[in-house]
């Protein structure tokens, strides 16, 4: 029932290696790669077989005596630290997102196996598996469905993965989990006393261990991602404050500061030549109170705004129909426009100097409902996900800007929509005064 041809027992081992090397690929195309990649994959496979090969035959113990069982597993582990070493050659990576990918995709040639050995129950499938060139066939149809399901159900976690493969708990996890399945299938596989339905109950079993870990792996994975990024929000939205309240104090020292001056220049009439006065006037101008929207903390914010583009050469529209923004906080107020102009400024900026460099910023409110609008131009095509655009600039911030802004407008019953068309960028929000 389980003979498999001869060539396929020796190479057993190496094939085990090749296996699991394509189950890496399906997790590591996040990873940072080493130099000369595709090379080192190659050669390092193919020594790395070679060896396997060489090795098995030598130690490999036909039976199910306890040192054949030994023998067998001493194999299946010495593939795995072969696995690793591979890994180390071709990826720049710390030692645990070694580990831990390594043990992952042992894990994932480990459910092709099992469920090979499920199939084989089936009797046209184990006639075929005795053939020459059957049992590649028979590998092809049970671990070419399993790797493919698994890329893309793991792809947007591993994706966006940033460094969670890097923690030590998750890959002490994986390898003693690893080597706990490695142990019980030498124990169940090496028994040749078992029936065919103890055989598909194992094989089951495997499967679903096998798949639970993943879960767990790959949940923990992005539970921890979501951790990270609700306390990065708190950091930034921390970070805000601070602007926030320093930018309300400097921007009431310099109003301040500014009544003091043009009270001290009407002094000055009579005593100073006019021509002069009026020079004085001008550069007092600048400090002047540019925007009056009718609201004290957007009146800091666009100042702020307004002054950086003034330097840059961008003309800065607010429209804002002294609109009531009485029902939102004034930390969400701060945030809302203080996001939504920084990346605006940060996009006109890219622009060449003879382009056309302008930001058009206008709200309204009608009833319960208020809109925001914000349009400019952009050089480069927006990269968009789940709808917000991603920057960038400031990869530690990468899109969390956004983000918050999303997160404000939930909190307000609205919703945020962003969108380019040509080299436009759009952006609407809208909030509703409910409950505020």
């Amino acid at each position: 029932m389980n003979y498999m041809p001869i060539w396929y027992q020796q190479s057993r081992s190496a094939l085990l290696l090749v296996q699991s090397i394509l189950g890496l690929l399906l997790i590591s195309h996040s990873m940072k790669r080493r130099p000369h990649y595709l090379p080192r994959l190659l050669l390092s496979t193919a020594a790395g077989c070679f060896i396997l090969y060489e090795i098995s035959n030598h130690i490999y113990i036909v039976g199910s005596s306890p040192l054949a069982m030994l023998s067998h597993t001493l194999v299946t582990l010495i593939v795995y630290c072969t696995l690793l070493c591979i890994s180390f050659l071709c990826y720049d990576e710390t030692i645990w997102s070694i580990l831990f990918t390594a043990a992952t995709a042992y894990i994932f040639q480990d459910i092709g196996g099992s469920l090979k050995t499920l199939l084989r129950q089936i009797e046209w499938i184990n006639s075929l598996s005795r053939l020459q060139g059957g049992i590649l066939i028979v590998d092809l149809l049970c671990y070419g469905p399993i790797y493919i399901l698994l890329y893309f159900a793991l792809r947007p976690i591993v994706k966006n993965r940033d460094h969670d493969f890097d923690n030590k708990l998750k890959a002490f996890f994986s390898v003693a989990v690893l080597l706990l399945c490695i142990g019980m299938a030498r124990l169940s596989q090496d028994n040749p006393d078992r029936n065919q339905m103890a055989v598909i109950a194992e094989a089951v079993f495997q499967i679903i261990i096998d798949v639970l870990v993943i879960v767990v792996q790959f949940g923990v994975m992005e539970q921890a991602r979501l951790t990270s990024n609700m306390e990065t929000m708190r950091e930034l939205v921390h970070i805000q404050r601070v602007q926030y309240e320093a930018s309300k104090e400097s921007a009431q020292l310099i109003n301040e500061k500014y009544h003091d001056l043009k009270h001290l220049l009407k002094s000055f009439r009579g005593t100073v030549p006019q021509e002069q006065l009026d020079k004085l006037k001008q550069s007092l101008a600048a400090y002047e109170r540019p925007a009056n929207s009718g609201n004290e903390v957007l009146d800091v914010l666009l100042a702020e705004k307004i002054g950086i583009c003034q330097q840059r050469n961008i003309v800065l529209t607010c429209s804002l129909g002294m609109t009531d923004f009485s029902f939102v906080e004034e930390l969400d107020l701060y945030s809302l426009f203080q996001n939504a102009l920084t990346n605006a400024i940060n996009a006109v900026s890219a622009l060449p100097e003879d382009s056309e460099r302008f930001i058009s910023l206008s709200s309204f409110r009608d009833g319960n409902m208020l809109t925001i609008h914000m349009e400019n131009p952009c050089s480069e095509d927006i990269v968009f996900v789940d709808g917000l655009p991603q920057t960038k600039e400031d990869p530690d911030w990468h899109g969390f800007g956004m983000k918050s802004m999303s997160r404000i407008a939930e909190k307000y019953g609205g919703t945020l929509t962003a969108e380019q068309r040509g080299k436009m960028f759009f952006l609407d929000i809208l909030l509703l005064a409910l409950n505020h």
